[in-house]
């Protein structure tokens, strides 16, 4: 257990040989480049949510002009027309 190749002495080891890094500091915060993102964010979500109600709106009055505006209301003549009627008294 007193081997030098003990993977535990050689954890041991590089702790104590291993520099102390240089802790850096955090960056700094700008609240007004903060909020100019926010706002930017909402901004675009805003216009998102109003261009996707845009599109049900279009597509509800497309929906409403093309149920009115059809002309289903008179019944198509049949394509093959009937026969005239013969008449068998004639001579």
């Amino acid at each position: 257990m007193n081997s030098p190749n003990d993977p535990w002495k050689k954890l041991v080891q590089a702790t104590k040989s291993l520099e102390e890094e240089p802790v850096t500091p955090a960056p700094e915060v700008n609240i007004s480049s903060l909020r100019e993102r926010v706002q930017a964010l909402l901004l675009t979500l805003t216009w998102r949510k109003l261009s996707l109600l845009a599109a049900l709106l279009a597509g509800v009055f497309f929906l409403i002009f093309f149920l009115f505006m059809r002309d289903d209301r008179h019944p198509q003549e049949p394509i093959i027309q009937p026969e005239p009627p013969t008449n068998p008294a004639a001579p």
